[in-house]
């Protein structure tokens, strides 16, 4: 687990800003997702996050990588990242979490809707048979969710944009026609 200060004039955080900001969770569960982890700290995300009022960016990276952290030139707010591969529960980082950036993966996904959080799920379309999709579509058509259909979109600016403004309709569970 590493905390890493994002801020080019200072490696320090002001405590308070901290408090007043916004969180993004990106968690890829028990799999490897690079690409989602790759695209989350890209120079163009880290400086969309900022331009939304995010301070804090927590990335549970599951089995892959441990991300090296790109520093954006302009820099007008720090932004405080966390990383770390597994830990026993992800409940305080998705309650936390003003934005969850997710795989799509089953258990994650139904975890973050009943905590009425707003989920954007990315398919991992290295996935054998591609079983995300299915969840992911569903609960997308409901607007429970904002879906990005492969991690590879979130290298454009217009994609981050897309889900700036997503409100999602809460899930209200036990609905039959939840799982396709």
């Amino acid at each position: 687990y590493s905390t890493v200060p994002y801020h080019p004039e200072s490696p320090f955080l002001d405590k308070m800003t901290r408090k007043t900001g916004k969180t993004i969770f990106v968690t890829v569960g028990t799999t490897q997702f690079d690409k989602l982890v790759l695209s989350a700290t890209s120079t163009l995300a880290l400086e969309w996050m900022k331009e939304q009022g995010y301070t804090t960016l927590k990335i549970q990276y599951g089995r892959g990588t441990k991300p090296e952290i790109c520093h954006a030139s302009s820099s007008s707010s720090p932004l405080e990242i966390e990383l770390y591969d597994f830990q026993p529960s992800l409940e305080d980082d998705m309650k936390s979490a003003d934005l969850i950036l997710s795989h799509a993966g089953a258990g994650t996904v139904m975890e973050a809707l009943r905590m009425n959080k707003k989920l954007v799920v990315v398919i991992n379309t290295l996935l054998m048979n591609n079983h995300q999709t299915e969840l992911a579509e569903a609960m997308a058509e409901r607007g429970h969710l904002y879906m990005v259909e492969e991690p590879e979109a979130l290298n454009e600016r217009k994609a981050w944009e897309s889900f700036q403004d997503f409100s999602p309709i809460p899930h209200q569970g036990g609905d039959p026609f939840d799982f396709p």
